[in-house]
């Protein structure tokens, strides 16, 4: 019998329950709960359920996609729940939902975060296996086991991470949205990010770009001495927020993320580059591209982090239309064209 599957276990006690305050410190000047913060406690409440399951320290791997309806306001009681319903050897997978209302009654959203456990040297390490027994736990097990068949193929290339629309809809309507949120979790690495532009090539660079540096200090530092990936998730949506602010010119809310994949670690004293655009548009949605680099000053080493696609929509009850994008270069054309079809793939999961 292999070690993994000696350990194999169903820990009590491995679930986790938050309940929050939509407080003035957490809610932007509408009195809304910044996204940023939901990010933040789903990453606090899904690190400590996989911890407490595989008994070892757990780090953020991967975010699914998530959509945001109507965003929180100040006075609203919040309710978080996390819980452990996947495993495979090394990694958890850790399904979190938030409600509010009279005994949570109303689901705000839904999400899905991957954890892996790290031993004393910070390398991944097995992790005791998920006995489900419910028929909801016999459910989502089984989701977690789609979504890792659906990853592994197209790691190793047996499906094109450029899915047609033909071929999503042709699964069943179980396996549709599982495979979507895998893709939408695989960002195109060849094509370049709007700021880094050949020098010889200058272009103006829009008044959508932000470009925000953190520190990281010991007090956002997690079990190993990395990052919390939760502090790094909320700097991620205030830059994205920031960027789609200045292109609007006017309030946003966040509306959707279409998936996050930590690269690496990022570890004390590095200092984090977090940069952004709005890279799509239409009449009642923007879409920006961040990207996270940490720098090592004194080796001066820049490393890819993390990239990320977020949609953002205008705030008020009577909106005005989003401001046209003017995309210069095939290069950003095939950036925009790469959202368009991200955005189709996530009505595909709305209407799911």
């Amino acid at each position: 019998m292999s070690n993994t599957s000696a350990i194999a276990a169903d820990r009590p006690g491995s679930d986790v329950h938050l309940d929050e305050w939509v407080a003035p410190d957490v809610a932007d000047e509408h009195d809304l709960l910044r996204a940023g913060k939901i990010l933040e406690w789903m990453d606090v409440i899904g690190s400590l359920a996989a911890t407490r399951h595989a008994g070892r320290p757990a780090v953020t791997a991967s975010v699914d996609g998530l959509h945001l309806g109507d965003p929180p306001h100040i006075g609203q009681r919040l309710t978080l729940t996390a819980q452990v319903s996947f495993t495979s050897e090394r990694s958890m997978g850790v399904s979190v939902v938030m409600t509010h209302g009279p005994a949570s009654s109303s689901k705000i959203l839904e999400g899905y975060m991957t954890f892996c456990a790290v031993d004393e040297e910070g390398m991944p390490t097995a992790v005791p296996q998920v006995v489900p027994q419910t028929p909801d736990e016999i459910a989502r097990f089984r989701e977690g086991a789609l979504r890792r068949e659906f990853r592994k193929k197209l790691e190793c290339g047996d499906i094109s991470p450029v899915a047609s629309m033909s071929s999503v809809e042709a699964l069943g309507s179980e396996a549709r949205p599982l495979f979507v949120r895998e893709l939408l979790k695989i960002l195109p690495r060849s094509i370049r990010s709007p700021w880094d532009r050949d020098a010889m090539q200058p272009r103006p660079r829009r008044d959508s770009y932000v470009h925000k540096i953190e520190m990281v200090r010991d007090g956002k530092l997690n079990f190993h001495g990395t990052l919390y990936g939760g502090t790094l998730m909320r700097w991620i949506e205030t830059t994205a927020n920031l960027s789609a602010r200045a292109h609007m010119g006017g309030p946003v809310r966040f509306a959707s993320l279409h998936g996050m994949t930590f690269l690496r670690p990022v570890h004390r004293s590095a200092f984090v580059h977090i940069r952004a655009m709005v890279v799509h548009t239409t009449s009642a949605s923007l879409t920006t591209l961040v990207t996270v680099q940490a720098e090592d000053a004194l080796g001066g080493r820049h490393t890819e982090t993390l990239r990320a696609f977020l949609t953002f929509a205008p705030l008020g009850d009577r909106p005005s239309p989003v401001p046209p994008l003017e995309c210069v270069g095939d290069e950003e054309r095939a950036l925009f064209k790469e959202v368009e079809h991200r955005l189709e793939l996530q009505r595909v999961l709305i209407a799911s």
